[in-house]
């Protein structure tokens, strides 16, 4: 009796520890789970019941279901969805609303559980009223910066003239795919506000210090499908615009904004040096020397245009902040010898308050130079740039078989508003000899009246030419690279690229990249190419 006891504990045993696994061997199952049966049916009008029910053919498992599950209108955020055996049930805590037509897109949210196959396309649109509402808006969603489509990106609709996407949750919602397309159907007739954003935290509202996003300002009136909408993203901080600090540190007075600074002026009684730090969220301004109190009013605005005008007094106090070491860099000197136009762009880190002219040349062999003057040099201060361009004598270039120009800056050639001098420095000059480099021509077909065309460097996303409003377009000694050629609709004629402004309803203004016939957007250059006319339709 005591064996027949412990054999019948052991079976009992075996079916308790018993679990659901993946079976191994044999082919592998390429074909995904089948939907047999919903409840509702597909388009089912009046619906009442308080759970979606769906039976597939198989044992089916849930993959992320509160990502990959969009519900549209969302019924609220305490949804519970269950699965077992080869039923997936959805039931919303607060129930279905009333007259209301409902869009689940499963997406990769249900799949069988050997090789995580997911039913392709499946949705499931039912009403809670007498009809369903059939109407639909489609599109893409891109980089507007670099013109790539974009994965995963939430897109939203509103109705209300109220509504905040920086603060309220939209009802209707989808995702785009891989391709950066999107579709949200079943949509009731109506004027909508549409936009798009990149939901990190999961919260369905945009997060604009941290989350792309992208809008169209025209409001759309859907009373029949809406398609082919463009929606290009960007990074920028809406919060306002706000100066968290200014600190007197010794000799310096450091100014803090909660983001960055588009462009800003000081203004005061005496003279005084100042310029941006590390980054454009901080501006440092150096006191006066006497340690008196001087008055300062400062205006600041951001790449929004939002404004900061205030005014504080600055003083020399006792602390001693750490002092930073001078530096500098002579760029990248190059030289085009057909032109003999010579250019680079020197950067330093603290105001310049003494350039000693002598001090700076361009050096033909050991014995040979040509001095640089002040009136080839462009300083700009605030971002720790001096410019240098000069016209040089095109012989160099023919009478000498191979120059090996170089610019050098001798000890002491600047000196920093802290009375520090800069190092001894030299660099050799790059020159855009025609056999080694490659010559690139484009054309536009275009009804804009202002634009900027740009050609960039596609390795180092360095902006390597600009010009405005230009029909034909011949550019000579390109260095050997991958590039993108970029068109910028400049709408209010200030030659760059402006934003918008959510908050004012301003949509950005268009960036639009040429494409070859395969749909790439970049085009390599060699060695003693010619290349184009490019056509640039916009």
């Amino acid at each position: 009796m005591q064996k027949r006891l412990s054999f019948l504990c052991a079976i009992i045993f075996c079916v308790q520890c018993a679990s659901l696994t993946t079976p191994t061997g044999g082919p592998k199952d390429k074909i995904p789970p089948l939907l047999l049966e919903s409840v509702p049916k597909a388009n089912q009008t009046n619906f009442k019941a308080k759970t979606v029910e769906l039976s597939f053919d198989e044992t089916v498992k849930l993959n992320n279901a509160r990502e990959e599950i969009i519900i549209s209108p969302s019924p609220g955020k305490e949804i519970e969805i269950k699965t077992k055996g080869s039923k997936v049930t959805i039931t919303p805590r607060g129930g279905w609303k009333d007259t209301t037509t409902y869009s689940i897109s499963f997406r990769e949210g249900i799949q069988d559980i050997t090789e995580s196959n997911s039913p392709p396309n499946l949705k499931l649109a039912f009403s809670t009223g007498p009809q369903i509402d059939s109407l639909h808006l489609s599109g893409n969603v891109y980089d507007l910066l670099e013109g790539v489509p974009r994965e995963k990106i939430t897109v939203a609709i509103y109705q209300a003239d109220t509504f905040d996407i920086f603060i309220d949750s939209p009802n209707y919602f989808t995702k785009t795919d891989k391709h950066g397309n999107f579709k949200l159907e079943n949509i009731h007739a109506g004027t909508y506000r549409i936009y798009a954003f990149d939901d990190k935290n999961k919260n369905l509202k945009v997060e604009s210090r941290n989350e792309m996003y992208g809008f169209i300002a025209r409001s759309i009136k859907l009373t029949t499908h809406v398609d082919t909408l463009d929606i290009g993203l960007f990074r920028l901080d809406s919060r306002p615009f706000k100066l968290t600090s200014a600190r007197n540190i010794g000799n310096i007075t450091r100014l803090r904004f909660n983001k960055y600074v588009d462009n800003y002026s000081v203004e005061s009684s005496v003279q005084i040096t100042h310029a941006f730090g590390d980054n454009q969220t901080d501006v440092t301004i150096w006191n006066p020397e006497n340690g008196d109190s001087v008055r300062l009013h400062l205006s600041a605005t951001d790449s929004l245009q939002n404004k900061i005008d205030t005014s504080f007094y600055i003083k020399k106090t006792a602390i001693k902040p750490i002092k930073e070491k001078f530096s500098f860099s002579l760029g990248t000197p190059t030289v085009d010898p057909e032109t003999g136009k010579f250019t680079t762009t020197l950067k330093f880190n603290k105001p310049i308050s003494i350039i000693n002219f002598d001090s700076l040349f361009i050096g033909i062999d050991s014995v040979n130079h040509i001095n640089i003057s002040k009136h080839d040099m462009s300083l700009d201060t605030a971002h720790g740039r001096l410019t240098l361009s000069k016209e040089l004598n095109k012989k160099i270039f023919t009478s000498t078989k191979d120059p090996q120009l170089f610019l050098k800056a001798g000890r002491g050639f600047l000196y920093s508003v802290d009375s520090d001098s800069s190092k001894e420095l030299s660099a050799a000059i790059l020159i855009y000899w025609p056999e080694e480099n490659a010559i690139l021509s484009f054309q536009t077909q275009t009804k804009e009246k202002n634009y900027v065309i740009q050609i960039i460097d596609k390795n180092s996303k360095q902006i390597i030419f600009s010009v405005a409003n230009l029909i034909k377009v011949t550019v000579k000694n390109l260095p050997p690279s991958a590039y993108q050629l970029r068109v910028i609709v400049d709408s209010n004629r200030n030659g760059r690229w402006d934003p918008g402004n959510i908050k004012i309803n301003q949509q950005p203004e268009k960036i639009i990249y040429y494409k070859a016939a395969d749909g790439s957007q970049s085009f390599p250059v060699r060695a003693n190419w010619e290349l184009g006319p490019l056509l640039l339709r916009f």
